[in-house]
């Protein structure tokens, strides 16, 4: 670790990081340094929990608090009902927090371009285990609509479609430094999200999902009550299915498995493609790993 930045570091800022990398943008106007960090509410589906106002509730509990405690009062809650609720952070430019803050995210203003602190990686657990937090506070999801074919619950960890780097980096900490398996990694890319190429006319650059079984997440879990609540209902579901015999469908990804081939795709060449992968066709979400950097992809894409 940085030992300029270590006594900066500490649970809080790493909390704060990962809210900031899932889902903040930071401008600068003037002599204000202005962060908007966003929480979209995503309906469980579960009796009981499916009120914005509970969500609502828990960031203003649980969120807000442990941001003014750490950042002073320049820190403001609003919301659009039923959607999000959006935290936002405004200090003086040259403010303390401000100069770390930017240092440790290399310059970086959007979810969009952010990747995970190198100071995060060289970290502890439970330093890595907040900031994963934090993500997932922003940018996880868990619902019933979540499960896999056999009916195991699944928590999403998205990434926006933009950021190509960032999905395996967080695959790492929670594989490698967490010891938390993730079960795949639906990439946003044509090749996957429309593998027959019958729906060229849509957009489908959609978001990258980190998939991770709901009882390997409890190991995370949630600050915000709402979408900790539904981790344990659906986890329990989970353990009670390996209880009455079923396969525990839990496994790190070894960086290589089965594929099945894909239709080509005419947006393989789009613009929008990031230029380490514009051009090229994937049959199977671990080639575009090895792609975007994964070790374990391309060590085991090496000796298959």
């Amino acid at each position: 670790m940085n030992p300029a930045m270590q006594d900066y570091l500490d649970e809080d800022v790493a909390y704060l990081l990962g809210l900031l990398v899932g889902r903040g943008k930071i401008a600068q106007e003037q002599s204000r340094w202005i962060a908007v960090i966003e929480f979209p509410f995503v309906r469980p589906h579960l009796e009981g929990l499916d009120q914005f106002h509970h969500f609502l509730a828990s960031v203003v509990t649980t969120v807000l608090p442990r941001l003014k405690t750490l950042l002073g009062e320049g820190v403001n809650l609003s919301s659009v009902p039923g959607k999000q609720v959006a935290v936002t952070v405004e200090l003086p430019a040259r403010h303390l927090a401000v100069r770390n803050l930017q240092m440790i995210l290399q310059g970086r203003q959007s979810h969009s371009q952010f990747t995970v602190p190198k100071l995060i990686t060289e970290s502890n657990d439970e330093i890595i285990r907040e900031f994963v937090r934090g993500f997932a506070d922003v940018a996880g999801n868990i619902r019933r609509s979540n499960n896999d074919r056999n009916g195991f619950h699944r928590v999403y960890l998205d990434v926006l479609n933009a950021n190509w780097k960032l999905p395996v980096q967080l695959c790492g900490l929670l594989q490698q430094k967490l010891e938390i398996p993730v079960h795949e990694i639906l990439w946003g890319h044509p090749n996957l999200r429309d593998p027959q190429a019958t729906r060229v006319s849509q957009s489908l650059f959609r978001e990258h999902q980190l998939r991770i079984y709901a009882h390997d997440f409890l190991q995370v879990g949630f600050y915000i009550s709402h979408k900790q609540e539904v981790l344990e209902r659906l986890a329990a579901e989970n353990q009670q299915r390996i209880q009455q015999g079923k396969s525990d469908p839990s496994s790190f990804c070894p960086g290589f498995r089965g594929l099945r081939r894909k239709e080509d795709h005419p947006l393989e060449h789009d613009k929008r493609m990031p230029r380490l992968i514009r051009g090229r066709h994937f049959d199977a979400y671990w080639q575009i790993c090895a792609a975007c950097g994964c070790r374990l992809a391309r060590n085991a894409m090496r000796h298959s």
